[in-house]
C-alpha cells in the first residue's frame, strides 16, 4: 500500500511540474505578444493620421449614415424640394432646436456657411428678436445655393448632390478635401 501512495504522490508532484513548466513556456512568448499590440497600435494610429481630412465620398458616407436628409424628406421621394430644402437649412442653422434664429445662430452660421453681407437687420419683421422660418425664407436667399447644388437640373436635390454642396461650402481651400478645421462644422450643425 506504501508503494501505491509514493507512486500517488509522485504523480501530483510531476502533474503540478508539468502545469508549472506549461505556464512558463506558454508567457515566454508574452514579449511577442506585446510587440502585435505595438503594430496595432501604430496601424490605429496610421489610420488615425489617415482621417485627419475627408474627400467628397467620405464625407457623403457620414452624412448618410445619419437621418437628416431622411426628416426633411416630406414627401418620401428620396430627393429634396426647395421648400424641404429651405426647412433642412434652417434646422440646420437652428443648433439649440428651439424652432427659431436667435442673433447669434444667424451671426454663426453666416460666418460658418461664408454667408456675404447677410446682415440681421430687417430679417426679425415681427420684433422678436428671433427670426422665425418664415421671415428666414422671405429674408434670406438660400435658392442660390439650391440651384448650384442642383447639378442635374431637374429642380430637386438627392442626398448626394446635397452633400456635394455642403462639402463645397466648407471646402475653403478648394483642395477636395475637408481638413480638421473645415470637418468640424460638420460637427457643429449635424451633431456627428
Amino acid at each position: 500500500m506504501k508503494k501505491h501512495e509514493t507512486s500517488l504522490a509522485k504523480l501530483i508532484r510531476n502533474g503540478l511540474c508539468l502545469f508549472l513548466v506549461g505556464g512558463m513556456v506558454a508567457c515566454g512568448g508574452e514579449t511577442e505578444v506585446a510587440d502585435e499590440g505595438a503594430v496595432a497600435d501604430a496601424e490605429v494610429t496610421e489610420e488615425v493620421a489617415v482621417a485627419d481630412t475627408w474627400d467628397a465620398n467620405e464625407f457623403n458616407t457620414t452624412f448618410a449614415s445619419t437621418d437628416y436628409y431622411e426628416g426633411w424628406d416630406v414627401n418620401d421621394d428620396n430627393f429634396l424640394d426647395e421648400n424641404e430644402y429651405r426647412t433642412g437649412f434652417y434646422d440646420t442653422w437652428d443648433v439649440n432646436d428651439d424652432n427659431q434664429l436667435d442673433e447669434n445662430e444667424w451671426n454663426t452660421g453666416t460666418r460658418d456657411w461664408g454667408v456675404d453681407n447677410a446682415a440681421w437687420a430687417g430679417l426679425d419683421t415681427s420684433g422678436d428678436g428671433f427670426v422665425d422660418e418664415n421671415e428666414y425664407n422671405t429674408g434670406f436667399d438660400t435658392a442660390v445655393w439650391f440651384g448650384e447644388w442642383d447639378q442635374d437640373d431637374d429642380n430637386l436635390l438627392s442626398e448626394r448632390e446635397y452633400t456635394d454642396g455642403v462639402f463645397g461650402q466648407w471646402d475653403e481651400n478648394d483642395d477636395a478635401a475637408l481638413d480638421e478645421n473645415e470637418y468640424r462644422l460638420y460637427t457643429v450643425y449635424y451633431g456627428v
